[in-house]
């Protein structure tokens, strides 16, 4: 805990920004949150772990200053620091502004567009995937045959794998094209950049190396091992920390991963890198200012290392010591593996969830998904049903385990109703 009560603003804490909240506020902070919407800490689920609330469009970054600039606490805010990805730039906009400790602008800027991350790949000789930005089907269409069959076409401004198509041929590209052109608008109503990226398809296994710079040093680095559904889908299913394969690769994972984060300007602070081991060696796909999401630093961390990267972030924002709260305190191994929908279809019935409760290696489960939901197979990050995290002594361990407890699980659909003979 620090010596003294700091005040400490976050930008809508939401999904994995709700352990910012909850790591100051059990550090002993004044936490304040600044909001779209006075229902966000029910709807994020930060009831109870928070003081105030401020209102501003959090989709302008001259909203959230003159919303702190309006606010009994203009002139003595300690912090002010993200809570959710898409406000990261107009965060670091707002604290410069402040005079407060934060990410640059312009490197949030980047990492929150991945055409200028591809720019800073490029011009610091960081190993990408040949790309090209387009806007419109003509040269998506010239940039794919630049680049060569098959490719992958995604906004310059999203995440969770919204609207990214695994492109195999012309036909493809063109219905794909038509569907991400209809995409306006992603989450918390920010809007989709009409530009977008046609990228090299990168084989070979993903990781994330999950990482807290000074100066541009690691303090701490560890290599997630994570699995995606079948193409043409990017959905995460499994993820295992420490990796439980190519442990001989975890050193230069995590040099790409630190080179794409000076490129673009990072080199203070937590990140969540994503890198495909390909046959000519580790490539980047994107790099995110901010611990992983996916449970990964809010359960997989503290399961397998004891480490609150949350707590560990607020006090760096404070200018206070870090390295304390990254020291390990055990060696241990986590995953967490995500129950998907093998059909569309509605859900009549769930089978084996006795088994998540029975498991010894179960820490925590999740499920989204009762009898009557309309499920999909998954497209998105957001078409996921549940989830199950596990902790072993050994990466391997951890991974089947949480395998086995998904594979357990049994989802029975209802049957569509045909009409029958003569209408009736």
């Amino acid at each position: 805990m620090s010596s003294k009560q700091k005040i400490i603003a976050f930008v809508e804490p939401s999904f994995y920004g709700v352990s910012f909240a909850r790591a100051a506020y059990e550090q002993g902070h004044q936490v304040v949150a600044i909001v779209s919407s006075k229902d966000n800490p029910a709807k994020y689920g930060y009831e109870g772990i928070y003081h105030d609330l401020l209102l501003a469009d959090i989709r302008d970054g001259e909203s959230i200053y003159e919303a702190i600039a309006a606010s009994p606490y203009f002139g003595r805010l300690d912090a002010l620091i993200p809570a959710t990805d898409y406000a990261s730039h107009l965060t670091a906009q707002a604290a410069e502004r402040l005079g407060l400790r934060g990410v640059p602008y312009e490197a949030a800027l980047r990492a929150r567009n991945k055409d200028l991350a591809r720019q800073a790949y490029e011009q610091h000789g960081v190993p990408g995937a040949k790309y090209r930005k387009v806007g419109t089907l003509e040269e998506a269409l010239e940039a794919a045959g630049a680049i060569g069959y098959p490719v992958v076409l995604k906004p310059t401004n999203c995440a969770s794998s919204q609207g990214v198509y695994f492109i195999n041929r012309e036909e493809e590209l063109r219905e794909a094209f038509a569907q991400l052109q209809q995409f306006k608008v992603t989450y918390m109503d920010f809007k989709v950049r009409e530009e977008y990226l046609v990228e090299e398809y990168i084989g070979g296994p993903e990781f994330s190396v999950e990482l807290f710079l000074q100066e541009g040093t690691p303090v701490f680095a560890a290599v997630t091992e994570k699995r995606t559904s079948p193409l043409p889908y990017f959905v995460e299913v499994l993820h295992t920390l420490p990796t439980s394969v190519h442990r001989e690769s975890e050193a230069a994972l995590i040099d790409t991963a630190v080179s794409a984060l000076k490129a673009i300007g990072l080199v203070n602070g937590p990140s969540h890198v994503e890198v495909k081991l390909s046959a000519d060696g580790p490539r980047i796909i994107e790099v995110n200012g901010r611990p992983g999401g996916d449970q990964i630093s809010s359960d997989l961390l503290v399961q397998a290392f004891g480490i609150d990267i949350f707590a560990a972030t607020v006090s760096y924002y404070l200018g206070e010591p870090v390295e304390p709260l990254l020291t390990p305190s055990r060696q241990r191994a986590a995953a967490i593996a995500y129950l998907t929908a093998d059909r569309d279809g509605t859900v009549a019935e769930l089978g084996g969830l006795e088994a998540w409760k029975e498991s010894p290696y179960a820490v925590r489960s999740h499920l989204a998904v009762k009898p009557g939901d309309e499920v999909i197979v998954p497209r998105s990050s957001d078409d996921r049903l549940g989830y199950v995290i596990t902790a072993a002594d050994t990466p391997l361990e951890a991974k089947e385990a949480a395998q086995a407890l998904t594979a357990r699980v049994t989802i029975t659909y209802e049957e569509a109703q045909l009409p029958l003979a003569n209408g009736t």
